[in-house]
């Protein structure tokens, strides 16, 4: 407001009103186009005051919290059964029984060698470091580990003498030296333990010789908090990438890790309030207002407990008041809130999470699974297939011809585990008819079964030759009998059968055609 404003103002309190109304209006006027192209959520005001927003990197963001997350998201998964089913959850559906690779090569010699050597180290604890799991006991731990921790470390180590020499040992996060944040003596920087050139391509990784965490062994083995530098073709690290040049992992429960504490501290004083009115069950109170405090004799009187089929004469001046405990109110709605939204920030369905199927149909049910189902594709393809199965082929791939493996023109497809149906009476025929029309080959429809097609066929082969060769007649065998369990033929000779094959109709362009 100018002086001149100020002097009108002295003068006419009124005509000083009316200048700045108009002068409002000119300017409101002249800013229209700028108001028509402001964002709300940009505007500087009441609803925005204290919303603090930064303009840092992936790394600078994350770098002060990863941690910080990692030990709580570690600390729910222990003790909230909420935080722990969701963890299992992710990782039961992702992995399941494990992700199988279904191996090809330039010949059936080559493909059945490569493939018996994979499941003889795969298949079997050969493969792990510590000698405790399989390949599929693997990727279940890898993809827990990064839900819980945001990420996982894969080292590959060598132990000569062995049938096959690698082995696969995972790593916690804890053991990257995320402190170390400098110029290395090679010219590249190392960023939270990351080392990487200059052209960002990660070169190393620098991880603690032993996990920061095991006091023990810092004691007893005299080693401190020294770390070694590793080539990254030795190291897999996996994690859900969300923000583009982001090089750790962030906890998946960051989101809802204050939602599940709360609702922690929320059941916590709902039992504890319903644990203290329980206590209070009957008042005796003295109407006659004694100044003296009653005497033993007189506390004998009145039961100290209420039973049933009790009847209590009370002396004169006493009277009884029961308690009326307080309810619990609206503890199913809000609970159903609460854990609705922690579901949805861990990318998984409610009834998945709390396994509450009350109200639940085959639609809702369907529609439920299927946005689940998209989740798990994207974690599947992205973070297991990606990140780990296909580089641990490749490291399979360098190390057999060590002994005496061709790895010529082999490639590998990875076949995750059935799905359960949740109406196969419903699922099966829809498949079947897809498959009819051309909109999905019956191999799609296997490999989505779990099951590998070549294995497949000559599992079907083999039991239909044994059928064959013992003289049987099943009802479940389609040669013999439709799905309606008729027989599809008088005889059962091959001839027989192959004159009711050559009398059927044939088609043509949608047409049918005499025999």
């Amino acid at each position: 407001m100018s002086w001149i404003d100020t002097l009108v103002g002295f003068l006419s309190p009124r005509a000083q009103f009316q200048r700045l109304r108009y002068r409002q209006a000119i300017e409101a006027a002249g800013n229209a186009s700028e108001i028509v192209r402001k964002y709300d959520a940009a505007s500087k005001g009441r609803r925005t005051d204290g919303w603090q927003t930064t303009a840092l990197s992936a790394n600078a963001e994350n770098k002060s919290a990863i941690a910080v997350l990692r030990y709580r998201a570690r600390d729910l998964v222990r003790n909230n059964p909420y935080a722990r089913r969701g963890v299992r959850v992710i990782g039961s559906n992702v992995v399941g029984k494990g992700i199988r690779a279904s191996i090809s090569g330039a010949s059936e010699t080559q493909t059945r060698k490569i493939s018996e050597v994979w499941e003889l180290w795969a298949g079997t604890t050969e493969i792990d470091f510590d000698g405790k799991s399989n390949i599929y006991g693997l990727q279940r731990l890898v993809m827990e580990m990064v839900v819980e921790s945001g990420e996982a470390l894969i080292r590959r180590r060598f132990l000569p003498g062995d049938n096959f020499p690698m082995k696969i040992q995972i790593l916690e996060p804890d053991f990257l030296n995320t402190n170390l944040s400098s110029q290395a003596e090679n010219g590249n920087r190392i960023i939270q333990g990351i080392e990487i050139d200059s052209e960002d391509q990660i070169q190393a990784y620098h991880l603690f010789e032993s996990h920061p965490g095991n006091l023990d062994s810092l004691v007893l083995s005299g080693i401190g908090m020294k770390s070694i530098r590793v080539p990254a073709t030795e190291i897999q690290h996996i994690y859900l990438v969300e923000r583009a040049g982001q090089m750790r992992g962030v906890s998946w429960f960051a989101p809802v890790m204050i939602k599940l504490k709360d609702f922690d501290d929320y059941e916590d004083a709902q039992l504890v309030r319903q644990k203290i009115a329980a206590c209070f069950s009957v008042f005796v109170s003295d109407i006659a207002g004694l100044e003296e405090p009653a005497s033993e004799a007189q506390k004998d009187v009145l039961g100290q407990k209420v039973e049933p089929g009790i009847i209590e004469i009370l002396p004169p001046g006493k009277t009884v008041t029961f308690a009326s405990p307080p309810g619990v109110e609206n503890y199913g709605e809000y609970t159903t809130i609460v854990l609705r939204a922690i579901a949805t920030g861990l990318g998984v369905s409610y009834e998945a999470l709390t396994g509450d199927l009350s109200q639940v149909n085959f639609s809702s049910g369907r529609m439920g699974w299927l946005e689940f189902q998209r989740n798990i594709d994207v974690w599947r393809d992205a973070l297991m297939n990606a990140q780990f199965n296909n580089r641990l082929f490749k490291w399979f791939s360098e190390t057999a011809p060590l002994v005496g493996l061709s790895m010529n023109k082999v490639k590998t497809e990875w076949v995750a585990p059935r799905r359960e149906m949740i109406d196969p009476t419903k699922e099966v025929p829809s498949k079947i008819l897809a498959i009819r029309a051309g909109l999905e080959t019956l191999e799609d429809a296997i490999y989505a079964n779990g099951k590998i097609p070549v294995q497949q066929f000559e599992q079907i082969k083999a039991t239909n030759d044994l059928i064959d060769k013992l003289g049987l007649v099943l009802d479940s065998d389609p040669r013999t009998g439709n799905n309606s369990g008729n027989n599809n033929s008088n005889s059962n000779s091959m001839d027989d059968e192959l004159t009711a094959k050559q009398q059927r109709p044939k088609r043509n362009n949608g047409q049918t055609l005499s025999a």
